[in-house]
């Protein structure tokens, strides 16, 4: 295996722009475009998430979690029509409160840090 030098990390290239995927969701018969955020974002978000949390709390970390990664959420036009009292209610309203497609979106979202089951990864720790 070879040894990485100084060189080959100057000369790697970085991942500009921002780097996004869609998402099929269920509920909507449709694809969402998930924007990937900055790492420590997200980490803040799951953070919230400890080995013994309910699912209210899961959900609630999803729900921000999908909130900030789906450009059409913050529409406050949409939010107005779904008379969401906080920002991230659209997630739930737009998904018709369906854990189902919130888990979906959310680990599809986590798959994009290497992230495969966040219970299971604050449980390592």
């Amino acid at each position: 295996m070879a040894k990485v030098q100084l060189e080959d990390l100057l000369n790697r290239t970085m991942n500009e722009g921002f780097q996004s995927k869609d998402v099929y969701v269920k509920g909507l018969g449709g694809e969402l475009t998930v924007i990937h955020q900055p790492l420590p974002t997200v980490l803040r978000i799951m953070d919230e998430i400890k080995a013994d949390a309910s699912l209210s709390v899961v959900m609630d970390a999803m729900a921000q979690l999908i909130y900030a990664c789906v450009p059409l959420f913050k529409n406050k036009e949409l939010q107005a029509k779904y008379e969401c009292a906080e920002p991230t209610d659209v997630v739930y309203k737009v998904l018709n409160d369906s854990v189902e497609d919130i888990t979906t979106l959310g680990e599809a979202i986590l798959e994009m840090y290497g992230i495969s089951n966040p219970i299971d990864e604050v449980k390592k720790q």
